[in-house]
């Protein structure tokens, strides 16, 4: 007979039961737990690539970015539909139909009508800021379109054989290249202030050169003189070996620091921290003013602004503030200062108020090529930009510059530290609107904005009223921007950049900050396109009339030489050496590419926008 089983067998096996039940539990409770963490922290597929938009490291990995999130969000739909109240899209269409027709007919001298008669950057008001603050990777497909058959109208009518018989003689073809161009007006890039923070303004030329949309006459003020004065030196085929940082010469800096190492007393980070903020106050600025001249001495070297202009093709205007007799213009160029020393005016730009430095001298060439100081700014004493005052806004730097060279349009690098936090632009940042965090700021930074903005009014007013501190001054808005078109670029900063004030620029760092740069064109170059992609086409074309010579009048002679019958282009032909250095490179994307490049990859495709007539209500 078979022994039964005892009472305490029973029990364990109980116990091993429920021991077992009671892991299974911990084990569901557990992965359901890690399942709901998961969940929890996973990103949505919109932060994921709002991420690697913040991330990117070149313009390629941000644009596509940017066309996965306006897919993801439906903007590409919002693209695609015409229609808007922020824009006259029934005369834009219609013009882009005019234009289309005028080429597919070959009416050479309807189109010449075309562009002479309507051809304005704010055309049914197409550069509003709403427009651009919806999408990611541009505007209305239709405004876009427009810019592109309007930069293929003005190549058509560049290299359309000329002929006495159809009355589009080269003559002919030079004025009306000229007086269009010179209706359209031009931009400038100007370059403000920033300390340390100054050097995203290499990044913002270094971005706006690649995408060929670098304008050919820039200004600097302060800091930005400083880098106004290194990028104006250098010519096309030299501008993006420069932008890479590696062919800046920061040995003044590292002198500098070898120097308070090798001191009996080092400064520590708080010595340093109080010395620069006394500088800040007493003087605006935060670097050593000797340290900076010998810094754009050695990168700069003794060139004139007349001889920089012929070297480079490019208008560099250096803003300075005087006191005293002398007539010493407020803006120094190669018009009005053509023998002047490029660094003495950038120095004289960030002249200091106190006396610890020596006065600024300006330099310039005698006929001899002898260095002497220039008899215009004898009398005269340079003190800063933030002490200037004028009577009448139209005496500004700006207006004068406006005035000069026919400015219509202003790109402005803002990155002085004290206004680039308050400064943010909905142009460059939209915000989808379905995110609880991006709600509340797309309700808390448009009132900070109006905020800062009745503050900066109400200090102007005290100004005006001669109350105001200079010491407070340079808290104010930068100088005021004429009427016309204007878009800020800037740079984001932390909290944790202000503390690299302290810091003297390194390779490493100079990197970072010409990223900080570029990332802040990025989100402007659909706008940028729309704005300056005429202006590019049309300088091109006027370029290639006027160099043309008398005796090719047909395509023939062109094509003899090669296509090259305008021999180098002012300011414009040097993309095409860009675009070539960088395929080499191993560069992809449209790197360098120019409106018309775009255009000539659409010439085929009618515009999305326009098959759908029932949106313009035709």
């Amino acid at each position: 007979m078979m022994p039964s089983s005892t009472p305490a067998g029973g029990a364990s096996r109980a116990v091993a039961i429920l021991t077992s039940l009671v892991g299974c539990f911990f084990d569901v409770v557990f992965f359901w737990q890690l399942k709901l963490y998961n969940w929890w922290i996973k990103k949505s597929p919109r932060d994921a690539l709002l991420e690697n938009l913040g991330a990117a490291n070149l313009f390629e990995e941000w644009e596509a970015a940017a066309f996965q999130l306006d897919e993801i969000l439906g903007y590409d739909l919002w693209r695609q539909n015409p229609t808007s109240k922020y824009y006259d899209y029934r005369l834009i269409y219609e013009r882009l139909q005019a234009i289309i027709e005028a080429r597919e007919e070959d009416d050479i001298l309807g189109l010449v009508s075309l562009l002479r008669s309507g051809l304005v950057r704010n055309l049914g008001n197409i550069t509003a800021p709403r427009l651009y603050n919806r999408a990611y990777a541009g505007t209305k497909l239709l405004i876009e379109d427009y810019i592109t058959q309007v930069a293929l109208a003005i190549d058509h009518v560049t290299r359309y054989p000329v002929s006495n018989s159809a009355g589009l003689t080269n003559q002919t073809k030079l004025d009306v290249m000229h007086d269009t161009r010179q209706a359209f007006g031009r931009s400038v890039l100007v370059l403000q202030g920033g300390a340390i923070f100054g050097l995203c303004h290499l990044g913002v030329v270094k971005a706006l050169h690649l995408r060929g949309l670098l304008p050919r006459i820039i200004a600097g003020t302060a800091t930005g003189a400083l880098i106004a004065a290194l990028v104006g030196v250098h010519t096309e085929d030299e501008l993006l070996e420069f932008l890479k940082g590696s062919s800046i010469n920061l040995t003044a800096f590292a002198k500098q620091s070898t120097a308070g190492k090798e001191a009996d007393r080092p400064s520590s980070w708080w010595q340093t921290l109080v010395r620069r903020i006394k500088r800040f106050i007493r003087e605006g600025y935060f670097l050593d003013v000797g340290v900076l001249e010998q810094v754009v001495r050695a990168n700069v070297e003794d060139l004139t602004f007349q001889e920089a202009y012929l070297k480079t093709k490019r208008v560099l205007n250096i803003t300075v503030s005087t006191t005293g007799r002398g007539g010493v213009p407020n803006v120094l160029n190669y018009l009005t200062a053509p023998n002047v020393l490029i660094w003495s005016a950038a120095l004289a730009s960030n002249a200091s108020a106190s006396t610890l430095y020596h006065p600024v001298t300006l330099l310039c060439k005698d006929d001899r090529d002898n260095i002497v100081p220039w008899s215009p700014a004898s009398e005269a004493t340079f003190h800063p930009w933030t002490h200037a005052s004028y009577a009448d806004s139209r005496d500004s730097p700006l207006h004068r510059i406006a005035e000069l060279f026919n400015v219509n349009h202003f790109i402005v690098s803002q990155a002085r530290p004290y206004l680039a936090p308050f400064l943010r632009s909905d142009l460059h940042h939209p915000h989808p609107s379905s995110s609880t965090t991006s709600s509340f700021s797309s309700f808390s930074l448009p009132l900070l904005r109006l905020i800062v903005m009745e503050i900066q009014h109400r200090l102007h007013q005290l100004n005006e009223l001669r109350l105001l501190p200079p010491s407070i001054r340079r808290f104010l808005l930068d100088e005021s921007v004429p009427a016309g078109t204007s878009l800020t670029l800037v740079p984001e900063l932390t909290g944790g950049d202000f503390f690299k004030l302290l810091e003297n620029p390194t390779k490493e760092a100079l990197d970072n900050w010409i990223l900080r740069g570029e990332r802040s064109v990025w989100p402007a170059v659909g706008a940028l396109k729309v704005r300056c992609a005429v202006e590019v086409e049309l300088d091109r074309g006027y370029q290639l009339v006027r160099r043309r010579r008398p005796v090719s009048t047909d395509l023939d002679a062109s094509s003899k030489t090669g296509g090259k019958e305008g021999g180098s282009l002012e300011g414009v032909a040097g993309i095409n050496g860009v675009r070539e250095r960088l395929k080499k490179e191993g560069s992809r994307g449209d790197v360098g590419a120019t409106a018309t490049d775009t255009a000539r990859e659409r010439r085929t495709r009618r515009p999305a926008s326009i098959a759908g007539e029932q949106y313009l209500g035709t």
